[in-house]
């Protein structure tokens, strides 16, 4: 073994399931797209909204930190904001960190000019209404804005946006979507394949050029370069290790979140062995992010029961893997499960919700991550895949030729032979019946 490392430059990190990532790599296409888009929305002095699907686990929101550092690089303001915070102007106030603070009642606000003033100072006025109120809001500085909504799909889970209101923050969403706001705003909304949908309630419907983005799994020479840098810089590794880091990609397939899985383990073990990858080290770190991938499936079906984990493999068990179907097919075979429409629908919506399924291009639907598809079928199925849905399938037409009938003498000599045998108690029978 070589000496322990004495890099004083290395970051003490820790590996996290999700977030800032201190290690990123690839991405490069969507990451060139939107700074030509934020270019343009300077130059034009508007905006726009730029999405990012993904299935979980893709990296959508390291993505969207990456995104946002850049911007602030760049001097435009940034805000991360909440599902709410579109008809809420107090809460947008308080992302955009202005001082003032109001706090609606009915038709009138309580302002305070500054958090140092006492209650007693604090004055009623009356107010516009609020989507007026929002838009006064956005534009009422001139300096550049990116507004960051990550886990956007929530905005389409029923009663998330009340009724009465809809109309308010559709009105404010398409300010900002049409770039009507006299100056530079953009929202940025990342989230799982239903994003768009909900989006598209609220007006949001059509997208300039590359706005709309599907974030899929990393190429092979990205994920290898975090896996290299979480080793090296994480978990102190010699630099010169490509056999354990190719053997670990065997099993990331691509996906950021898996990546996570096999680099907490690897860490852990380099910590506590000289920052030393044995073998015996890899067959730790391999097994341990197994358990934790499997994990991590599972987790995606919480509050799915058994039965309709089995429901749902049986419906997407004949889709190839990194495949697509229709919708209304998922649907149909969940039905001849034996589940209601409404218990089907229901179901269908719920695994688009924790993104065991996910909508791809052309409004098809499938299992988003290759392995995850092959967990559901292997932990839910098994063998138990024969039935009226799924028969065994019929055993194959012979094609080699017969071998020749007997003639008369062969017959003669075979019930003499057996005679022979009878006589001699050796069990034999006769042809003859």
């Amino acid at each position: 073994m070589t000496a322990k490392s004495t890099d004083s430059n290395r970051p003490s990190v820790r590996p996290r399931d999700r977030g800032r990532s201190p290690f990123f790599h690839g991405r490069e296409e969507i990451i060139d797209t939107f700074n030509s888009v934020l270019e343009d929305s300077k130059a034009l002095n508007d905006g726009t909204t730029f999405m990012i699907q993904g299935a979980p686990g893709a990296g959508k929101t390291a993505l969207i930190d990456v995104l946002a550092r850049r911007v602030a690089d760049q001097g435009w303001k940034t805000a991360h904001i909440g599902t709410n915070t579109l008809w809420n102007p107090d809460d947008l106030l308080h992302r955009l960190g202005k001082k003032t603070s109001t706090r609606i009642k009915g038709a009138s606000v309580e302002a305070g000019v500054d958090k140092d003033v006492k209650a007693s100072a604090l004055l009623s006025v009356e107010i516009l209404p609020v989507v007026l109120t929002m838009i006064k809001i956005l534009e009422d500085d001139k300096k550049s804005l990116l507004l960051i909504l990550d886990e956007a799909q929530a905005l389409g889970l029923k009663d998330m946006v009340p009724a009465e209101i809809k109309d308010n923050v559709t009105d404010v969403f398409k300010q900002i979507h049409n770039g009507d706001l006299g100056r530079p705003v953009m929202f940025l909304a990342g989230g799982l394949g239903t994003t768009e949908v909900a989006l598209s309630t609220f007006g949001v419907s059509r997208f300039e050029g590359d706005c709309k983005v599907y974030l899929d799994r990393l190429d092979k020479a990205s994920e290898r370069a975090v896996i290299h840098d979480w080793s090296t810089y994480a978990g102190g590794a010699p630099r010169d290790t490509p056999t354990w880091i190719d053997a670990i990609a065997e099993h990331t397939y691509g996906w950021p979140q898996h990546i996570m899985s096999y680099v907490k383990p690897a860490v852990k073990y380099l910590g506590a062995n000289e920052h030393q990858m044995s073998d015996e080290g890899l067959d730790f770190v391999l097994a341990n992010g197994e358990e934790a991938r499997l994990e991590y499936y599972d987790s995606r079906a919480h509050d799915i029961d058994e039965h309709e984990r089995e429901t749902l493999a049986r419906a997407v068990m004949d889709v190839p893997t990194d495949g697509t179907t229709t919708g209304p097919a998922i649907i149909s075979i969940l039905k001849k499960s034996g589940l209601t429409q409404k218990e089907a629908d229901d179901l269908f919506t719920q695994a688009l919700d924790q993104g065991i399924i996910d909508k791809r291009k052309g409004g098809r639907y499938g299992i988003p991550i290759p392995s995850m598809h092959s967990w559901l079928i292997d932990e839910h199925i098994g063998n138990k895949c024969q039935d009226i849905q799924h028969p065994p399938k019929s055993l194959p037409i012979r094609t080699e030729p017969l071998s020749p009938q007997p003639t008369r003498e062969d017959q003669e000599r075979m019930k003499k032979d057996k005679g022979e045998d009878k006589r001699k108690g050796r069990g034999g029978f006769s042809m003859e019946r």
